[in-house]
């Protein structure tokens, strides 16, 4: 009688954690992170956040050192000047650089 206990015991508990796991992979995708986030060095701390592109030259947080588009963005393009002008460094959506060498940037 015990062993009849037992397995009934540990069919519950396994359908129980096959439940919660499937409920955790079928969370709703709003759960996910959207838009660009700068990042400091090592992706330690977020330092900014994008909703989404606008193109417009926009001033880079002193301290980023990396940055990773979401969603909603194919490009994110970095200059050494305040006024996203000369040489244009296109990044992409996943970078890491040294904090401080890119002062402005436009993402699309």
């Amino acid at each position: 009688m015990r062993r009849t206990g037992a397995r009934i015991g540990a069919a519950l508990a396994a359908s129980a954690m096959l439940a919660g796991g499937l409920g955790v992979a079928a969370s709703p995708a709003s759960a996910q992170p959207t838009g660009l986030s700068f990042y400091t060095a090592n992706f330690g701390a977020e330092v900014a956040h994008v909703d989404a592109p606008t193109g417009e030259c926009t001033p880079l947080p002193a301290t980023a050192a990396g940055h990773i588009g979401w969603s909603g963005f194919t490009d994110v393009v970095l200059y050494r000047t305040t006024d996203c002008t000369g040489y244009a460094t296109h990044t992409g959506t996943l970078r890491t650089y040294e904090a401080g060498k890119y002062l402005s940037y436009r993402a699309y």
